[in-house]
């Protein structure tokens, strides 16, 4: 089994408050009174490219660790955009930081994938294959994914995360990962690849029809949380880290699994919504603040696009 050893972090130099954007934009229709909380957030500029974000994010976990770049035998994780599609740029993390032994897995299950990240790396490490993984999760949608134009993303930001996990504790205590991939809900949710559609596009969420309303949508993907608390009932959460789209879905999701609002631990009004990397950047944020205690359990939680739903109990 394995343990979060360090964690490290970069954020974009460009500061941007919710006066940059239009005051009529509506985000997500219906569901725009779900994703609020949002007061500044960061915008990477030309220098901060993914790659260059993730190198030193990476290298910010390993100035906090006890191992070095060479003890590093996995880097997994996902890039937002990658700028390469063949391979992919994830594979050039190791050579910049002296990973030298360390072979690459990129990983994509959207805004959930470091959490799916954490459970390969736990299952590499517990079966030996693996002894140090580096996660790392960088975000640049602003720039090259969104239609700036239109100043309509309030909701987005962009930043990098890194975590080093080994094998020197037993720290997962129960998952429930699982994708509804039925194409309703696929739909519901989705983004189209600028490479293929020729243009930048807008991330899109509309109600599918077999649910009734936009508090049902935001709710849908809660199950994999409450079932994992259901299967490990003398369990008690100390802390929870849940994706943060938006502060009142965040409290809703508190209140259906009877957790207090003062266990959440998150960076929305600082940093907004950073897909993948809301989870990371947050824990590195509340580590070194020296909120998060060692022993305590924390409770991941992550919905994502295309249907992908991930809830982990972790004895940090």
């Amino acid at each position: 089994m394995a343990r979060i050893e360090a964690t490290g972090r970069y954020m974009p130099k460009k500061l941007v408050s919710n006066k940059y954007f239009n005051e009529d934009s509506e985000m997500f229709e219906s569901l725009s009174e779900f994703f609020n909380g949002y007061e500044e957030r960061r915008h990477a500029d030309s220098t901060e490219s993914n790659l260059s974000m993730a190198i030193t994010a990476a290298k910010d976990a390993l100035s906090s660790s006890k191992h070095c770049a060479k003890d590093i035998d996995l880097v997994t994780g996902w890039m937002l955009p990658s700028t390469h599609l063949l391979g992919d740029d994830l594979n050039l993390v190791p050579n910049a930081i002296g990973a030298t032994a360390a072979s690459v897995l990129p990983i994509n299950t959207t805004c959930s994938s470091f959490l799916s990240a954490l459970n390969l790396a736990n299952s590499f490490i517990a079966t030996g294959q693996k002894k140090v993984v580096l996660i790392i999760i960088a975000v640049n949608w602003t720039n090259y994914i969104l239609d700036k134009s239109k100043r309509n993303f309030a909701f987005a930001g962009d930043g990098s995360a890194a975590v080093i996990v080994d094998g020197e504790g037993s720290s997962l205590i129960d998952i429930n990962e699982r994708n509804n991939s039925t194409p309703a809900v696929f739909e519901s949710m989705k983004m189209v690849n600028p490479v293929v559609s020729g243009q930048q596009e807008f991330f899109t969420i509309t109600q599918p029809k077999n649910i009734s309303t936009a508090k049902d949508l935001v709710m849908f993907p809660l199950t994999v949380a409450q079932e994992l608390l259901k299967k490990n009932p003398d369990i008690v959460v100390d802390k929870v880290f849940i994706h943060q789209a938006g502060l009142k879905m965040i409290h809703l999701w508190l209140d259906k699994l009877n957790i207090a609002r003062d266990k959440v631990r998150h960076t929305l009004p600082l940093y907004a919504n950073m897909t993948a990397a809301n989870i990371p950047v947050s824990l590195d944020y509340w580590i070194k603040k020296g909120d998060i205690k060692r022993g305590e359990t924390i409770l991941f939680f992550s919905p994502a696009a295309g249907g992908h739903y991930i809830a982990i109990l972790w004895k940090y």
